[in-house]
Protein backbone atom coordinates (compact mmCIF):
# COMPACT_ATOMS: atom_id res chain seq x y z
CA UNK A 1 0.00 0.00 0.00
CA UNK A 2 0.66 3.54 -0.97
CA UNK A 3 1.94 6.00 1.89
CA UNK A 4 -0.96 7.94 0.59
CA UNK A 5 -3.36 5.26 0.67
CA UNK A 6 -1.63 4.44 4.53
CA UNK A 7 -2.78 7.93 5.22
CA UNK A 8 -6.31 7.14 3.84
CA UNK A 9 -7.03 4.62 5.78
CA UNK A 10 -5.78 5.44 9.11
CA UNK A 11 -7.70 8.76 8.70
CA UNK A 12 -10.93 6.59 8.03
CA UNK A 13 -10.06 4.38 10.62
CA UNK A 14 -9.85 7.56 12.90
CA UNK A 15 -12.72 8.90 11.75
CA UNK A 16 -15.00 5.72 12.44
CA UNK A 17 -13.55 5.26 15.88
CA UNK A 18 -14.64 8.65 16.82
CA UNK A 19 -17.93 8.03 15.72
CA UNK A 20 -18.26 4.83 17.84
CA UNK A 21 -17.10 6.60 20.96
CA UNK A 22 -19.63 9.90 20.12
CA UNK A 23 -22.25 7.04 19.68
CA UNK A 24 -21.31 5.32 22.62
CA UNK A 25 -20.74 8.79 24.99
CA UNK A 26 -24.21 10.01 24.01
CA UNK A 27 -25.77 6.54 24.56
CA UNK A 28 -24.34 6.24 27.97
CA UNK A 29 -25.44 10.05 29.00
CA UNK A 30 -28.63 9.32 28.04
CA UNK A 31 -28.81 6.23 29.94
CA UNK A 32 -27.86 7.94 33.17
CA UNK A 33 -29.23 11.63 32.78
CA UNK A 34 -32.76 13.24 32.14
CA UNK A 35 -33.85 16.23 30.85
CA UNK A 36 -35.23 18.38 34.28
CA UNK A 37 -38.87 18.12 34.47
CA UNK A 38 -41.59 20.81 34.72
CA UNK A 39 -43.92 20.58 37.37
CA UNK A 40 -45.94 23.34 35.19
CA UNK A 41 -47.07 24.63 39.08
CA UNK A 42 -48.97 21.38 39.42
CA UNK A 43 -49.29 19.44 42.63
CA UNK A 44 -49.07 16.21 41.25
CA UNK A 45 -47.99 15.74 37.15
CA UNK A 46 -46.80 17.97 34.49
CA UNK A 47 -44.08 17.55 31.85
CA UNK A 48 -42.68 13.84 30.40
CA UNK A 49 -40.72 12.61 27.51
CA UNK A 50 -40.53 8.62 26.79
CA UNK A 51 -39.60 6.84 24.02
CA UNK A 52 -42.74 5.36 22.80
CA UNK A 53 -43.76 1.98 21.33
CA UNK A 54 -42.64 2.50 17.63
CA UNK A 55 -38.87 4.19 19.13
CA UNK A 56 -39.82 7.43 18.19
CA UNK A 57 -40.03 9.79 21.54
CA UNK A 58 -43.06 11.73 23.02
CA UNK A 59 -44.05 14.24 25.61
CA UNK A 60 -46.98 15.57 27.03
CA UNK A 61 -46.88 18.47 24.41
CA UNK A 62 -47.60 15.29 22.24
CA UNK A 63 -50.82 15.55 23.33
CA UNK A 64 -51.73 18.72 24.00
CA UNK A 65 -55.32 19.84 23.65
CA UNK A 66 -56.34 16.27 25.31
CA UNK A 67 -57.41 14.89 28.33
CA UNK A 68 -54.20 12.13 29.24
CA UNK A 69 -55.25 9.82 31.88
CA UNK A 70 -51.38 8.40 33.59
CA UNK A 71 -50.35 5.41 34.80
CA UNK A 72 -47.53 3.60 35.41
CA UNK A 73 -46.54 -0.25 35.65
CA UNK A 74 -45.04 -2.81 33.22
CA UNK A 75 -45.96 -5.54 30.34
CA UNK A 76 -45.06 -8.04 33.55
CA UNK A 77 -46.90 -6.43 36.80
CA UNK A 78 -47.77 -7.11 39.70
CA UNK A 79 -51.24 -9.50 40.10
CA UNK A 80 -51.80 -9.01 36.30
CA UNK A 81 -53.54 -6.01 37.32
CA UNK A 82 -52.50 -3.07 34.87
CA UNK A 83 -54.28 -4.83 32.15
CA UNK A 84 -57.58 -5.00 33.67
CA UNK A 85 -57.00 -1.48 34.78
CA UNK A 86 -56.22 0.01 31.76
CA UNK A 87 -59.02 -1.90 30.09
CA UNK A 88 -61.10 -0.67 32.37
CA UNK A 89 -60.16 3.30 31.77
CA UNK A 90 -61.06 2.48 27.94
CA UNK A 91 -64.14 1.11 28.71
CA UNK A 92 -64.86 4.07 30.36
CA UNK A 93 -63.60 6.61 28.15
CA UNK A 94 -65.76 4.35 25.39
CA UNK A 95 -69.17 6.02 26.88
CA UNK A 96 -67.40 9.64 27.54
CA UNK A 97 -65.11 10.33 24.71
CA UNK A 98 -66.99 8.07 21.61
CA UNK A 99 -64.72 10.00 18.94
CA UNK A 100 -62.13 8.98 20.54
CA UNK A 101 -60.01 12.18 20.60
CA UNK A 102 -60.49 14.22 23.60
CA UNK A 103 -58.56 11.34 25.62
CA UNK A 104 -55.98 9.26 25.84
CA UNK A 105 -54.46 6.95 28.46
CA UNK A 106 -50.72 7.16 28.68
CA UNK A 107 -49.43 4.11 29.99
CA UNK A 108 -45.81 4.55 31.67
CA UNK A 109 -43.64 0.81 31.83
CA UNK A 110 -41.33 0.92 34.61
CA UNK A 111 -39.60 -1.56 33.22
CA UNK A 112 -37.33 -0.84 30.16
CA UNK A 113 -34.93 -3.54 30.54
CA UNK A 114 -37.81 -5.94 29.09
CA UNK A 115 -40.06 -3.53 27.40
CA UNK A 116 -38.71 -2.16 24.63
CA UNK A 117 -40.77 -0.64 21.61
CA UNK A 118 -41.56 -3.61 20.04
CA UNK A 119 -42.88 -5.31 23.39
CA UNK A 120 -44.90 -2.13 24.12
CA UNK A 121 -46.23 -1.85 20.82
CA UNK A 122 -47.46 -5.42 21.08
CA UNK A 123 -48.81 -5.10 24.48
CA UNK A 124 -50.58 -1.75 23.79
CA UNK A 125 -52.27 -3.24 20.49
CA UNK A 126 -53.92 -6.08 22.21
CA UNK A 127 -55.69 -3.39 24.22
CA UNK A 128 -57.17 -1.10 22.20
CA UNK A 129 -56.29 2.65 20.53
CA UNK A 130 -56.63 4.47 23.28
CA UNK A 131 -53.68 3.24 25.04
CA UNK A 132 -50.41 4.70 24.33
CA UNK A 133 -47.01 2.96 26.30
CA UNK A 134 -43.58 4.58 26.21
CA UNK A 135 -40.53 3.92 28.69
CA UNK A 136 -37.52 5.40 29.42
CA UNK A 137 -33.92 5.17 31.30
CA UNK A 138 -34.49 4.28 34.86
CA UNK A 139 -33.46 7.17 36.39
CA UNK A 140 -35.46 9.02 33.90
CA UNK A 141 -38.45 6.89 35.01
CA UNK A 142 -37.44 7.66 38.68
CA UNK A 143 -38.11 11.46 38.33
CA UNK A 144 -40.94 11.10 36.10
CA UNK A 145 -42.62 8.59 38.61
CA UNK A 146 -41.79 11.03 41.75
CA UNK A 147 -43.41 14.06 39.68
CA UNK A 148 -46.52 11.69 38.80
CA UNK A 149 -46.40 10.38 42.57
CA UNK A 150 -46.45 6.71 41.74
CA UNK A 151 -44.71 4.30 43.57
CA UNK A 152 -41.77 2.37 42.20
CA UNK A 153 -41.99 -1.17 43.49
CA UNK A 154 -40.25 -4.33 42.12
CA UNK A 155 -41.58 -7.44 43.30
CA UNK A 156 -39.88 -10.82 42.95
CA UNK A 157 -41.77 -13.50 41.16
CA UNK A 158 -41.56 -17.33 40.70
CA UNK A 159 -42.42 -17.22 36.86
CA UNK A 160 -41.29 -14.02 35.53
CA UNK A 161 -38.26 -13.10 38.22
CA UNK A 162 -39.46 -10.17 39.31
CA UNK A 163 -42.45 -7.71 38.11
CA UNK A 164 -43.62 -4.05 38.84
CA UNK A 165 -46.04 -3.07 40.98
CA UNK A 166 -49.10 -0.69 39.15
CA UNK A 167 -49.98 2.52 40.70
CA UNK A 168 -52.63 2.54 42.42
CA UNK A 169 -54.39 6.17 40.30
CA UNK A 170 -54.67 7.36 37.03
CA UNK A 171 -53.62 10.50 37.09
CA UNK A 172 -55.79 12.98 35.50
CA UNK A 173 -54.31 16.00 33.56
CA UNK A 174 -56.54 18.24 31.72
CA UNK A 175 -55.94 19.78 27.82
CA UNK A 176 -53.79 22.20 29.70
CA UNK A 177 -51.14 19.50 31.57
CA UNK A 178 -53.31 20.70 34.36
CA UNK A 179 -53.60 17.82 37.17
CA UNK A 180 -57.14 17.34 37.72
CA UNK A 181 -56.92 14.53 40.33
CA UNK A 182 -56.52 10.40 40.32
CA UNK A 183 -58.85 7.90 39.63
CA UNK A 184 -58.27 4.56 41.18
CA UNK A 185 -57.01 1.83 39.06
CA UNK A 186 -58.35 -0.95 40.83
CA UNK A 187 -62.61 -0.17 40.53
CA UNK A 188 -64.95 -0.76 37.44
CA UNK A 189 -64.88 0.61 34.60
CA UNK A 190 -68.24 2.20 35.82
CA UNK A 191 -66.91 3.59 38.67
CA UNK A 192 -63.87 4.95 36.79
CA UNK A 193 -66.80 6.73 34.10
CA UNK A 194 -68.39 8.93 36.46
CA UNK A 195 -65.58 9.91 38.57
CA UNK A 196 -63.97 11.00 35.44
CA UNK A 197 -66.91 12.50 34.30
CA UNK A 198 -66.92 14.83 37.27
CA UNK A 199 -63.41 15.78 37.03
CA UNK A 200 -63.58 16.20 32.90
CA UNK A 201 -66.86 18.65 33.80
CA UNK A 202 -65.31 20.66 36.73
CA UNK A 203 -64.51 24.66 35.78
CA UNK A 204 -60.65 25.21 36.07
Amino acid sequence: MTPTGKRILLTATAILAAGGLATYLGTTLALHHTITLNTYGNEVGGAFRLMDATTGTMTDQTFHGRWMLVLFGATHCTQDACEPALRAMSDALDKLDPSKRKAVIIFVSLDPDRDDAERLHQYAATLGPRIVAGTAAPQALADLAKEYHAPVEKVSDPEWSYTMRMSPSFVVMNPDTRYKGMISANQSAEAMQKQLATLMNTAD
